[in-house]
């Protein structure tokens, strides 16, 4: 985008100055290999032109977009070096701005960051151009923030001159000692970036935002955002995880005073929506950290926002395996669906033995994915998946995947027997041999009459069933498993953790085990306080989602225990990595350093109960 406004801004200039055709022909030649990827053939156009001429009013531009295809094929060294030289005899070039630009970028390709800053701060300064000045501002605070340490800024400090580029440092230096607690220097820091004429708007805004809220706090509470889905498609849910985080809070303040707050942001169920409200939530410095997003999609672009804005994320249910890496600032307290698979498979090998399996799932990302990391922890163990049967969700009949992984079994039922009496037998040969069994066994048939329903024969040559299932497909798929008596243990993922859906199915799925984020008894003493106290305050019964808001929330909860009432997001975070081991009445919590939660179940369905392996 950049290039395309600087070629039309070397257009007008180029015409203004009433440049030859054939220059410009030459010129435009360069610009379209510039455009299209070909720098090293645009960087021989300019270096051609420019050995030509020595005094042309096409001379600026060569120069510029010469640094700029310098830059492009990695000579960033002859690039930085051509910014300079035009710096100097050009001074009062209308290019100068983007020169500057382009000579920060080449500090930085150097790993000269604090030259990089500098400069990219005299860009934006110099600039009229507000894109240009609103990209050199926002490289240089990403610099600061992700690449330089206290003594790099400090440096900065003492080295920059400008009151523009000082107010930018001032700020940074007062948000780093309010992210540590430290809010006498912050404010210090503050007016006097406050009291420079640097006219840097941006940071002049930041800059009064954050000392208004140093100096008259909104409230003498820790203050936190429930970002969640009040509305839309998943309202229900939304409201369940603050209402059951309402109650943890509601408790937490009776005991402790009015020390916390909660506050409601609507996402709507939109991304869109979601971004826009968190940005709003990272300007408000009262507030301390985010609890929410709920969906996986939603939660992973909050969190690139969260390590741009430094605030704690907390996701009460977001379950994506790679969201974690996203963002230093992201704690997922729900299971990630690697670590629950993880969890299943080292169950059926050290607790079961079980040593060959086969897999049923619909063909969704978050399935096919799961089911891969599934096979390749089988593999790693020296396992085998022997057949793997995808349906699409929503597809009545899936017989024809049943038939095809009873095939599977009989044949490995064949080829079992085979090597117990002749293991030296390659595959193929026992391929060959159930091809001539096979014919066998049907000419026998029909010689006899003989009549036979395969669903009859049992399938006990696979040991594990991994069948991860959304909830609304256990019931046909459990039937199905039940008729064509494959007679492998079924492994499944969280979605069969429905007491319900399983009391219909309890014929078929006896011995189930599967890997959940939590598990209840109803018995408990813990949780028919919570559901008593919970139908008092709310006049409903909670369910699955208000037992999470209420247990994820006293975890938060403990951490703070003892912090003092202005914390800053750098101690939350720190507080919540620091956190202990929580049981709750529904989840258990260990978190640590690592900022994801462990404690997995796994649970056995068994002659209608469920009962916890671990």
């Amino acid at each position: 985008m950049r290039i395309v406004f600087i070629f039309l801004l070397i257009t007008s200039v180029v015409f203004g100055q009433k440049a030859t055709k054939r220059e410009w022909t030459i010129f435009q030649k360069g610009v379209q290999e510039y455009k299209t990827g070909h720098y090293e053939l645009a960087l021989k156009d300019f270096k051609l032109v420019l050995s030509k001429i020595k005094d042309n009013h096409l001379l600026t531009a060569h120069r510029l977009m010469l640094a700029k295809s310098l830059y492009k094929t990695g000579k960033y060294k002859a690039s930085l070096q051509e910014c300079r030289d035009f710096i100097k005899k050009f001074p009062n070039s209308r290019y100068k701005p983007y020169i500057r630009f382009l000579e920060a970028e080449n500090y930085y390709r150097l790993e000269r960051l604090q030259s990089a800053v500098e400069t990219w701060l005299l860009a934006a300064e110099e600039s009229t151009e507000k894109i240009l000045s609103g990209n050199a501002l926002r490289l240089a605070d990403e610099t600061v923030r992700f690449r330089l340490d206290n003594q790099g800024l400090a440096y900065l400090k003492t080295e920059l001159k400008s009151d523009f580029a000082l107010q930018f440092v001032l700020y940074h230096m007062a948000e780093r000692d309010y992210e540590k607690g430290n809010f006498p220097p912050a404010q210090a820091s503050l007016r006097r970036a406050l009291a420079l004429k640097g006219n840097n708007t941006a940071y002049e805004k930041k800059a009064q935002r954050l000392l208004e809220y140093l100096n008259d706090k909104k409230s003498n509470a820790i203050r936190i955002a429930a970002l969640l889905p009040f509305s839309g498609a998943n309202a229900e849910i939304g409201q369940a995880l603050y209402d059951g985080a309402q109650m943890a809070v509601d408790k937490f303040n009776r005991e402790n005073g009015p020390t916390l707050e909660l506050i409601p942001f609507d996402y709507e169920t939109r991304l869109p929506t979601a971004l826009l409200k968190f940005k709003e939530i990272a300007r408000d410095f009262s507030i301390s950290a985010v609890y929410g997003p709920v969906e996986n999609d939603i939660a992973a672009a909050c969190a690139v926002m969260a390590e741009y804005e430094h605030i704690p994320l907390i996701t009460p249910t977001a379950t994506e395996s790679d969201l974690r890496t996203l963002s230093s600032s992201v704690v997922q307290l729900s299971v990630p669906m690697d670590i629950s698979v993880q969890k299943l498979v080292r169950y059926a090998q050290d607790s079961l033995a079980l040593k060959r399996f086969a897999t049923v799932a619909p063909i969704d990302d978050y399935f096919v994915r799961m089911v891969k990391i599934f096979a390749q922890k089988q593999e790693q163990l020296g396992n085998s998946i022997v057949s793997q049967q995808w349906y699409y969700p929503g597809v009545q009949d899936i017989t024809p995947k049943f038939k095809a992984l009873k095939r599977v079994g009989i044949k490995l039922a064949f080829q079992d027997s085979v090597l117990n009496d002749n293991p030296d037998l390659t595959q193929r040969m026992i391929d060959s041999l159930y091809v001539l069994y096979h014919e066998e066994q049907v000419k026998y048939n029909e010689e006899t009459n003989t009549k036979i329903d395969s669903a009859d024969i049992p399938v006990k040559t696979i040991d594990g069933l991994f069948m991860p299932l959304f909830p609304d497909e256990i019931s046909p798929i459990a039937s199905q498993y039940a008729y064509w008596n494959i007679q492998g243990q079924i492994l499944g993922n969280s979605d069969w953790y429905d007491p319900e859906i399983l009391k219909k199915n309890k014929n078929y799925v006896n011995g189930l085990i599967f890997v959940t984020n939590g598990y209840f008894n109803k018995e408990s003493w813990d949780y028919r306080k919570f559901r008593n106290s919970f139908r008092d305050t709310y006049k409903r019964t909670p369910e699955k989602y208000e037992m999470v808001g209420f247990d994820s929330f006293n975890f938060i909860l403990s951490a703070l225990d003892g912090a003092p009432k202005s914390i800053s997001r750098e101690v939350f975070s720190r507080r919540i990595k620091e956190a202990p081991v929580f049981n709750g009445v529904y989840r258990s919590f260990e978190v640590g350093k690592k900022r994801f939660n462990d404690a997995a179940r796994i649970l056995k369905y068994t002659y209608g109960q469920i009962l916890p392996l671990n």
